[in-house]
């Protein structure tokens, strides 16, 4: 079956016209991955072809989330489930049900509204991506980072990601001078107009790096700051920050070529990038040792190389336990 076909029983489903046989047929369909990213294209071509519809999603989300739940259990031969059919239920929410559902085989679950909502961009352990958004911006993730981006609307009326670990941002500024948001968890935000910048958003605290343009950071209790090309904003978890008005790049993208840039970086900053990038946790005991400070470029595409390099830069043994390394100075042989 061709696409032009499998897109006017798309369409079909989403008025309400699908056949039984077609609504099956879409089940598996669904299961492939592959097919899923074109399903949610022809959910919002379907959707902008009618701008006079407007129902609550989220009303529509939680009667959906209401019938699952007093659902009647499904009916078991052997230790395999039978096929649910597609309820008329479905068919009379139209829309909503479309917006909120995909069907897949066998137990006929769904989507979760913000995999519906939004497009993710997600790095693992030990790993850097670049993507370009539909607006054209370029964002590059640093390793263990998430990026949420709006399937629909992005770019009607506003720009508007959502980033959780670091990222660098290329904006894209358009003719109608739209402004593009970047927001993380405890109301910080930062809105620009056509620039470049690197944001850190990690448990540890916030972190804006503005290589050209201007940006404006949302800070908590509504404050606001203007930064300028080379400022560094840094921003604890307690709410209060830091200007630091001139500032090479090299520390804040070195990262985007697996690089670490240590200034005077005590030990124990160390260890704490070693797990947001890699994962893995790293203890040391001794608190003196853990103050020791290093300064230097080291290239480490895993969690390994790096320590090998700490451990023979300051004589240190690398002891693995089951559930983190510990670095600690050599034991004496008497």
């Amino acid at each position: 079956m061709n696409q032009e076909q499998i897109k006017k029983m798309v369409f079909d489903h989403f008025d309400g016209k699908a056949t039984l046989i077609q609504r099956n047929f879409l089940e598996t369909w669904l299961t492939d991955h592959t097919h899923q990213e074109l399903y949610y294209r022809y959910l919002d071509e379907w959707e902008s072809e009618r701008p006079q519809l407007a129902l609550d999603t989220d009303d529509a989300f939680g009667r959906l989330q209401h019938r699952v739940q007093v659902a009647p259990a499904l009916p078991v031969v052997g230790e395999k489930t039978k096929r649910i059919p597609v309820q008329p239920w479905l068919i009379r929410y139209g829309w909503a049900a479309a917006a909120t559902l995909l069907l897949v085989t066998g137990l006929g679950g769904y989507l979760l509204r913000d995999q519906v909502r939004y497009q993710t961009y997600q790095t693992a352990y030990g790993e850097t991506g670049s993507y370009q958004l539909p607006d054209g911006t370029r964002v590059t993730l640093n390793a263990n980072s998430t990026l949420r981006v709006p399937r629909f609307g992005f770019g009607d009326e506003t720009r508007e990601v959502f980033l959780k670990g670091e990222g660098e941002f290329t904006v894209t500024h358009l003719p109608t001078h739209q402004r593009f948001v970047v927001r993380t968890a405890d109301d910080f935000q930062v809105e620009v107009l056509g620039t470049e910048f690197v944001l850190y958003a990690r448990e540890r605290g916030k972190r804006v790096y503005l290589r050209h343009g201007k940006v404006k950071l949302g800070l908590p209790q509504g404050r606001q700051l203007t930064m300028k090309p080379g400022n560094v904003v840094t921003v604890s978890n307690s709410g209060q920050y830091r200007l630091q008005q001139a500032a090479p790049a090299q520390p804040y993208v070195a990262w985007k070529d697996h690089w670490f840039y240590f200034d005077d970086t005590s030990l124990l900053e160390i260890t704490a990038q070693i797990r947001e990038r890699f994962g893995v946790k790293v203890v040391v005991a001794d608190t003196a040792l853990a103050h020791r400070r290093i300064a230097g470029n080291f290239k480490a595409e895993n969690a390994d190389d790096l320590l090998q390099t700490l451990a023979g830069l300051l004589n240190l043994s690398i002891v693995k336990g089951p559930k983190h390394i510990q670095l600690e100075h050599p034991k004496e042989v008497n």
